[in-house]
């Protein structure tokens, strides 16, 4: 069983990530995890077939938790995108944020998945 997390799935990559990985044959479960719309991805993921159990969580209820729970493999692309006036420091600092949060949970409920950011 190999249960992959795609932290960020509601976003531009996540989005499409989620969808290449909905239908590897390698993936027996996967969760999507985001600050929004993640319900509704998943829910758009489950009609394709193919062996991954497909959920969406989303913030509340330590949704993160149950999501990166004994996860194997996690996809981080979560974080913001650039806006008109921030600085490339600017958007770095708030997006490391992020991924440090994330990685937080990780270390807690999944600390032997490989995690790609």
């Amino acid at each position: 069983m190999v249960k992959a997390v795609v932290a960020g799935a509601s976003g531009g990559i996540g989005q499409p990530l989620s969808l290449l990985l909905k239908t590897s044959p390698h993936i027996d479960e996967l969760a999507l995890y985001d600050v929004v719309n993640t319900p509704g991805v998943a829910t758009d993921l489950s009609h394709i077939s193919s062996r991954a159990k497909t959920t969406g969580y989303l913030p509340a209820n330590d949704g993160a938790k149950a999501a990166f729970k004994d996860a194997d493999i996690i996809v981080i692309p979560a974080g913001i995108p650039r806006k008109p006036g921030m600085t490339r420091d600017d958007l770095f600092n708030i997006n490391a944020g992020i991924v440090k949060g994330l990685i937080e949970v990780v270390a807690e409920v999944a600390p032997k998945a490989f995690i790609l950011v």
